[in-house]
């Protein structure tokens, strides 16, 4: 019995070792924390530490990190000529803590504070990995919805391909699996955005007007880098995790930092 149960340890990590040592209460607050955490407004934040206090009272779990990843993401945002705060880094990792458990996530926030420079940071350190991460990036504002997902001519009765149905099925008939994100940049509105609700639900199949059913398989992701989310309908939101940028998250310091440093 001993030597199964070391067998089984032996899978894994040594943090999640340390895990399975926890009491439950402090394995879930953790969990509702962090998961929370990335989409809640630095202005709500008190009140929601305050509620998870009111939960938990008495248990203070530190945050899990990984001190190799971190240390990566940091390497690899300075060699970009950008600031490695510590703010910054931690909406890094908690994408990529979305990642893993959301195939859609909204990466929300006001130009300028870091949603672009925030996936790149992500995509790079799997790149320093070694990992062969494939991200495309699509405007859906920049074509029709036609254009977007593709329709048959009335005149020929011809299937015309879409931009993001081609790209999609592209990312899906590579034989590998290693990570494939198709980034889309742009407002989120109703008339593109509803036509991938079963996309973005369990069922992660793209449904065409040619009756083509295009999958989204486990190593792909949907990432929507916006604004904000007025127009789109709670089915939506529901649907996909979000990381929420404040304004303070970057700042204007680390730009000028870095236009310092480019001079």
């Amino acid at each position: 019995m001993s030597l199964a149960l070391e067998a089984t340890n032996m899978s894994f990590t040594a943090a999640e070792l340390e895990d399975i040592k926890k009491k439950e209460e402090e394995v879930l607050c953790r969990a509702l924390r962090d998961f929370n955490i990335p989409k809640i407004v630095l202005d709500d934040l008190e009140i929601f530490l305050g509620l998870i206090g009111d939960l938990f009272p008495g248990v203070d779990v530190p945050r899990l990190v990984n001190e190799d990843l971190e240390a990566t993401i940091k390497r690899v945002t300075v060699e970009s000529g950008l600031q490695a705060e510590d703010s910054f880094i931690l909406k890094v990792v908690q994408l990529e803590e979305l990642l893993e458990v959301r195939h859609s996530v909204f990466i929300l926030g006001d130009a300028g504070v870091g949603k672009t420079q925030c996936w790149k940071m992500l995509a790079k350190t799997y790149q320093d990995m070694g990992r062969k991460i494939l991200h495309p990036v699509i405007n859906p504002k920049a074509v029709t919805t036609k254009e977007l997902y593709g329709y048959i001519m009335p005149a020929t009765r011809e299937w015309k391909d879409g931009l993001f149905s081609n790209t999609m099925r592209t990312l899906s008939n590579i034989a590998n699996t290693e990570p494939k994100w198709i980034v889309l940049d742009g407002d989120v509105d109703t008339i593109w955005i509803e036509s991938l609700n079963t996309v973005m639900d369990d069922n992660k199949m793209l449904t065409l007007a040619s009756n083509e059913r295009v999958p989204l398989h486990p190593h792909m992701r949907l990432l929507f880098e916006v604004g904000q989310l007025t127009h789109a309908s709670p089915a939506t939101v529901s649907r996909a995790g979000i990381l929420f940028i404040n304004q303070t998250d970057v700042g204007w310091s680390a730009y000028v930092q870095s236009w310092i440093r480019r001079r």
